[in-house]
Formats: structure tokens, C-alpha cells, sequence
């Protein structure tokens, strides 16, 4: 048998996360919780609602976001959330360190709304 089969990564779920999925996390990001990890140096990607009431989504460093794409509505949020997978927020196509490192993944919206 070839154990190099064993030793592969799965593919990324390419199933949208849909509208209700958004919502629910829009829902919960605007109660001021965060997505994302708070630890040294990389912390993956995550969201969270500004002072503003802006909703961003980016690279968190040292706890801190790194330049985050901002959304100026709710309505931009969840329109742009309901079109990605788990696969469009792996980060495929970055080099090595960033690739599926601590990104947005259906299960972590899952667990993050409950």
C-alpha cells in the first residue's frame, strides 16, 4: 500500500457558508465578540466589529489586527461572508506558513455562534 496517500491533507469543504450562516455570525460579532486567536506573534485570521460598527476580517498579529479588509455595512459583511467556504479562506494560494494556518473554516464559524 503507499503511505504517501495517508500523509495528504484533505481538501478544503467548497460549500458556501450561505446567508443564514453570515447572519448568525454578523449576530454575533456585533454583541462585540471576536473571531480569532490572541496569542504571540501570528494569530491567524479573524473578525470582529470596530468602534465604528465596521465589520473586518484580516490577519491578526500579537492579539491585533494587521490591516484588516473593512466592510462599511452589515449588508457588505454578510453578502461577502455568504459566498465563501472553507476552501476560499484557506488561503490556497499564499506560501507555505499562511496556507490553512489559523484561517476561517466553517467549523470555527460553527463553534464561534454557539
Amino acid at each position: 500500500m503507499d503511505n504517501y496517500l495517508f500523509s495528504e491533507r484533505p481538501k478544503p469543504d467548497s460549500v458556501v457558508f450561505g446567508e443564514r450562516l453570515a447572519n448568525l455570525v454578523a449576530d454575533k460579532l456585533q454583541t462585540g465578540a471576536v473571531l480569532g486567536y490572541s496569542h504571540r506573534d501570528y494569530c491567524g485570521m479573524g473578525m470582529k466589529v470596530n468602534e465604528d460598527q465596521k465589520f473586518m476580517y484580516g490577519e491578526i498579529y500579537d492579539g491585533d489586527f494587521n490591516f484588516p479588509r473593512i466592510f462599511e455595512t452589515r449588508d457588505l459583511f454578510v453578502t461577502w461572508l455568504s459566498a465563501q467556504s472553507t476552501a476560499s479562506l484557506a488561503r490556497l494560494d499564499e506560501e507555505g506558513f499562511y496556507k490553512e494556518n489559523q484561517v476561517i473554516t466553517r467549523k470555527r464559524l460553527l463553534d464561534f455562534i454557539r
